[in-house]
């Protein structure tokens, strides 16, 4: 994925959207004051404490969120400045979201795909897309950026970058941690057959990329604070739904007033939820799993390639935010991005419309942004069991393009 004078046109192309971008930006926040009261008062500490003392405060963020804030700081160091400028943390995670659009034109690039530099606007331009950071001012592309670019250094057989960016990801938030079962078959996929000093080699860098993070921490004697923050988060708000639309609207009149900790059958709902996810998730990566062990050959051989690799990542995160409890409706953001790259991939726009459609009304349905106020939309448009049957559609679709894909899979070898 490297960077040619090819690469000229589509640069400036994203450059000047960059711009545009940011210019267009609300200079507000109109959703989430909480995290935004938290993002000011650590800005604020981390200036007048020190980057490696931020986990003394308790803070449930891993590490590289606060090296967004410090840097954030050091631009704004008044604390009025950091106060007025908050909203200035929008170009920063949009610059990571404008990098994962240039890695998704890298991709169309490299299978010669017809109007590589251009198709990628479709994700730019779309309303899902842009949502999350410049509406509801929240930073979930970030992790999703570098976990794509992760996957598809991957693909393009660089291990030592994609382990690289993987690390990024989930040291910027822990959801990062979904990618790593189908990035590590990637990558053990393409350095199986290397000698033990070679593996190291590729290993290195991210191990000490993950030591640098954590390193003013280690420092200042906060490390297992530090490491705390990757999990403290999870189960705070034990509540079956946090607003998302997913499987949860279809069994609950109102998921977001029931305990996740309750169940039936000795199981709670979370760790019904669990399952679902690890199961579904696990069967989809099983066929990878067995090609990379060299396992059922003969019976079965599915290709590491682009879009088998992409129409898996797109179910998983599906199946993460669908069936898990506890979910916010941001959660879904990472969709966009995938299966906005497999879509141009593959010419298929009529799932990214529905994924894009979906997101769209879950978020709006949720924060009420553009409606403008916070009574309840009436429409059936943005009930969230109506959005929850889109998703299960969505959903429902993949499987079939996966069956698909099994189907030719074992043909192959027929």
């Amino acid at each position: 994925m490297q960077i040619t004078t090819k690469d000229l046109r589509p640069l400036l192309i994203y450059t000047a959207l960059f711009i545009i971008g940011c210019y267009l930006a609300p200079n507000i926040y109109v959703w989430g004051k909480n995290d935004r009261n938290c993002w000011i008062t650590w800005s604020n500490y981390i200036n007048h404490f020190g980057l490696q003392n931020v986990y003394k405060l308790e803070v449930d963020y891993p590490p590289i969120w606060h090296y967004f804030l410090w840097l954030f700081g050091k631009i704004n160091p008044s604390p009025e400045n950091i106060y007025l400028k908050i909203h200035h943390l929008k170009y920063l995670v949009f610059l990571v979201e404008i990098g994962s659009v240039f890695a998704v034109y890298k991709v169309l690039l490299a299978h010669k795909v017809k109007n590589a530099d251009l198709l990628p606007l479709l994700i730019l331009g779309n309303i899902a897309f842009w949502y999350n950071n410049f509406l509801f001012g929240q930073m979930d592309g970030v992790h999703t950026a570098f976990a794509f670019i992760s996957i598809s250094f991957g693909l393009f057989k660089k291990p030592t970058l994609s382990l690289i960016f993987l690390v990024l990801s989930i040291n910027f938030k822990f959801q990062g941690i979904i990618f790593l079962p189908i990035i590590a078959l990637v990558i053990f996929e393409d350095i199986k057959k290397y000698s033990f000093v070679k593996i190291l080699q590729i290993l290195l860098p991210s191990v000490i990329l993950q030591i640098l993070i954590l390193l003013p921490f280690i420092l200042s004697g906060d490390l297992k604070l530090a490491i705390n923050s990757f999990t403290d988060s999870v189960g705070r708000y034990p509540y079956v739904n946090m607003g998302a639309y997913n499987v949860w609207w279809l069994i609950f009149k109102n998921p977001q007033l029931v305990n996740d900790n309750l169940g039936i059958f000795n199981f709670s709902y979370n760790s019904y939820g669990l399952m679902a996810f690890f199961g579904l998730s696990g069967l989809i990566l099983l066929p990878f799993a067995l090609k990379s062990l060299g396992l059922f050959r003969k019976y079965l051989n599915v290709d590491f390639n682009f879009e088998n690799v992409l129409l898996a990542c797109v179910l998983i995160i599906l199946f993460f935010f669908y069936f898990n409890t506890q979910m916010h409706s941001r959660y879904s953001h990472p969709i966009v991005l995938f299966s906005g790259a497999l879509a141009m991939l593959r010419k298929d726009i009529v799932r990214f419309f529905l994924v894009s459609f979906a997101i769209f009304l879950n978020m709006e349905g949720a924060s009420k942004i553009l409606k403008g106020n916070i009574a309840e939309f009436e429409t059936i448009w943005f009930q969230p069991w109506f959005v929850s049957l889109i998703f299960l559609t969505i959903i429902v679709l993949y499987l079939y393009d996966y069956m698909v894909l099994i189907k030719k899979s074992l043909k192959s070898k027929a």
